[in-house]
């Protein structure tokens, strides 16, 4: 099966990578997990203020559709001045291997 990633990376502006976070997994992880074809959603802090942001979804359609979505999001919880989109990547995913196990 072909999955797609869409993947965000973000500078903290103001507050730290720990209140996103926060804010995060209790108002933007419910909002992909009912969005059609979302599959996971997970943030990685890379150092420097800096977080990467990656979804992954069924369709390539489905994650261009989560830049827009998460644009939205990060304005309508007031955290526009907060984070800074760096750079924005979209691309079929290649599994090469993995576990039976879930991630979360």
């Amino acid at each position: 099966m072909t999955n797609y990633i869409r993947m965000g990376i973000y500078k903290v502006t103001r507050g730290s990578y720990e209140e996103f976070v926060d804010q995060a997994r209790q108002r933007m992880a419910p909002f992909h997990r009912d969005s059609p074809g979302f599959v996971s959603y997970s943030l990685t802090d890379v150092g420097d203020g800096r977080f990467v942001s990656v979804s992954t979804w069924e369709t390539r359609e489905q994650a261009e559709a989560a830049t827009s979505m998460t644009a939205e999001w990060i304005r309508s919880a007031n955290l526009a001045d907060s984070v800074a989109l760096e750079e924005n990547l979209i691309g079929e995913m290649t599994t090469l291997a993995a576990t039976n196990r879930r991630a979360v």
